[in-house]
């Protein structure tokens, strides 16, 4: 009986021995190592740091491996994001967000999927409460079709009433998105819901709203015409420094819009007027060369070269004329010699 509890005790010691580590996972209990691997960066470094001495680089190794995961992963919700996948980007956020010291990042990235997934939902139920308005007018035209046909006879399936309702309650609905429209500065969908509303109901008529909506087109379309403004200025002057002509006067023609504007503009502009100045002589001057030297064929076409530089030049034009006319008179005596 004695050597059988022996046995026992002896079997129970060595099962204990080589099933520590089974037992340790079962209690919860976790090496630093397990802790690593499973990327739980908190919990490791809180474990090293309980034991005395502190093992240094191990504290500096953990913190490393804890940056290089974190970067990993807010690359990756940068990623789902872009992808609009908000609820695996949360989930990879509070992964993130329980096993990473450094949180400082996080609270921002939490607003940043909220807003767009708000921003999202905001645009659907936008989508869907014009399509909805546009339904509810059929309906109505329909609704006034049957009470027409009908005239003087009891419609009971009539459903002009809960028409009525459902068009108020749509209005009202419009009318708060075109607010949340303009809080995100969405001018567009803002006058949509806006006139949709008001369409249903005249009786949400307000002026607020409808001079936020006009002074934000009106600073969108400002902000479009500037930005507009400064590419074309950037292409004018790399026109000129490679001398393209035809894009030249392309850009100089846009760019003297009167929706342009501003000392930019007309500096841009000056250096072109310069630049076409400088081209119009010099073609002027071959010209002329080579007017002089009997080849007519070639002046004129230098000349008119000249000419797409500024129309308007009243000397390049009489130029043209004279050699045009002597360049007919030579062709016809090409002729009759023949």
């Amino acid at each position: 009986m004695l050597k059988r509890i022996l046995y026992c005790l002896i079997l129970s010691y060595q099962l204990l021995l080589t099933g520590c580590a089974s037992t340790s996972n079962f209690l919860g209990i976790s090496t630093i190592d397990q802790l690593i691997d499973s990327h739980q960066y908190q919990k490791a470094l809180t474990k090293i740091q309980s034991q005395k001495p502190i093992n240094q680089a191990l504290l500096l190794q953990v913190t490393a491996r804890a940056e290089k995961q974190h970067k990993k992963q807010i690359y990756k919700i940068d990623n789902l994001i872009k992808q609009k996948k908000w609820g695996e980007a949360k989930s990879v956020l509070n992964t993130l967000k329980n096993n990473q010291p450094n949180l400082i990042s996080l609270p921002a990235l939490h607003i940043k999927i909220d807003k767009y997934q708000n921003e999202e939902d905001r645009l659907l139920k936008t989508k869907r409460a014009l399509l909805e308005a546009d339904l509810l007018n059929v309906q109505l035209l329909q609704q006034d079709l049957s009470e027409r046909i009908l005239y003087d006879e009891v419609n009971w399936l009539s459903n002009t009433d809960n028409l009525v309702i459902k068009k108020h309650t749509l209005a009202d609905k419009l009318l708060h998105l075109s607010t949340q429209a303009l809080l995100v500065k969405d001018y567009y969908n803002a006058q949509k819901t806006y006139e949709k509303a008001t369409d249903l109901d005249r009786k949400l008529t307000a002026n607020e709203i409808t001079d936020a909506i006009n002074t934000g087109l009106s600073q969108q379309n400002n902000a479009a015409i500037d930005e507009r403004k400064k590419s074309l200025i950037r292409q004018l002057y790399l026109a000129i420094d490679k001398e393209n002509i035809e894009q030249i006067l392309k850009i100089e023609k846009i760019l003297s819009n009167k929706i342009f504007k501003g000392s930019e503009v007309d500096k841009a502009l000056a250096k072109a007027e310069k630049f076409c100045l400088k081209s119009m002589k010099h073609l002027d001057e071959r010209a002329a060369t080579e007017y002089r030297k009997g080849h007519v064929s070639a002046a004129v076409n230098l000349w008119q070269q000249a000419l797409k530089l500024r129309p308007d030049n009243i000397d390049l034009q009489e130029k043209l004329i004279r050699a045009k006319k002597v360049h007919n008179k030579l062709i016809k005596i090409h002729k009759s010699e023949e």
